[in-house]
Parts: structure tokens; sequence; C-alpha cells
């Protein structure tokens, strides 16, 4: 039958994809989640900007006749002419998707198994968003490059990540849906057998 998960239970069970979980359960868990998530990816983030800011400056201070320093009250922009190094460090933009990405699979994917077998469904059907974000997430790197070292976009590779990211929306708000659903109030296929 329906499961109630206490919210510090979540994370013991963080690789228990068996049993059944209630709403009630669910989405707070899956608030904090969300906020872990996003600290995750703010504590990588920041030296990342700042690695940027710091070059950025550093170029502009070396190379004056290269940039259009414009500041006033609470603005700073720097505006690059001509051939310049590139000042985004890819190496840097993958850990952050690899941090990101990683502990959101790992934070949600038991959890999101376990409600999806309390409204009677398979666990795989929280996998649907996926291939369009790992697609979008390797070809972006790959745009951005190619654009950043002055090539002409390549309008192909540019729609077909358009695309992985429309279909990647549609399909986490399809799991949302299913997530939202109700629970199965008989036994189902999921439950635990004592």
């Amino acid at each position: 039958m329906t499961t109630t998960v206490a919210l510090g239970e979540h994370f013991k069970r963080l690789l228990d994809f068996s049993g059944r979980e209630d709403r009630a359960s669910f989405w707070p868990y899956a608030a904090v989640a969300f906020v872990l998530v996003m600290i995750a990816g703010a504590l990588v983030f920041v030296p990342i900007a700042v690695t940027m800011l710091q070059a950025m400056q550093q170029f502009a201070a070396q190379h004056p006749e290269s940039v259009t320093v414009t500041q006033g009250p609470g603005d700073y922009t720097v505006s690059m002419h001509g051939e310049h190094p590139a000042f985004v460090p890819i190496g840097w933009i993958i850990l952050y998707f690899v941090v990101t990405f990683g502990s959101a699979v790992l934070l949600y994917a038991a959890a999101v198994a376990r409600r999806l077998h309390d409204t009677g469904r398979s666990g795989l059907w929280g996998i649907l968003p996926l291939p369009f974000i790992l697609y979008s997430s390797v070809q972006m790197p790959r745009l951005f490059a190619a654009i950043g070292a002055g090539a002409e976009p390549d309008m192909t590779l540019f729609l077909s990540v358009f695309l992985s990211n429309l279909l990647y929306i549609i399909t986490l708000l399809v799991l949302i849906l299913l997530l939202a659903g109700k629970s199965t109030q008989r036994p189902n296929r999921f439950d635990k057998t004592a």
C-alpha cells in the first residue's frame, strides 16, 4: 500500500527504488532536493564566473584598444572588439553540468520511481526527459565553442538543440503530471511484501 516517507528518510533511501510513496511525502522532499541541487550548482558556478570576470578584466587592462568599458552606478560592462581569447572555460562548464545533473539524478531517481509506483506506473517513466537533456548538454557546448571561435553557427545543430530542449520541457511537464497523479488505493505490483 501507499507509504509515507519522512523527509530525512529520503536521504537514507537514495538507492531504494522499490515500494511506493505518497504525494504528501514526495513533494516536500522534491522541494528540498531542488534547493540542494541549486546550492551544488552555485558552489560550482561562482568560481567559474569569478574566473571569467578576472580573465576579462585582465584582458581589458592589457589591451585597452580592444575593449570598451562602461561603468556606472550598479553597472559594469566590458565589450570586446576584434579577435580575443575564449573566456568561457569549457572544462568548468562541463563540471557544472556534471555536478548539477549528477546531484539531481542522485537525489530524485529513487523517490521518483517510488512515487510513480504509487500511481501504478513503472519507475522507467522517470527517465522520459533524460535523453533530451543529455543530448542538449553534449551539443550545447559544441555550439557555443563554434560560435566563440568566430565560426558561422551551424543552424542544423542549433535547431536540433532547440528541438531537444523543447522536447525536454514537454517530457518534464508530462513527468510532473504523472508524479502529481493520485495514488492507487488498492495494492499494486509495486507493494513491498514482508
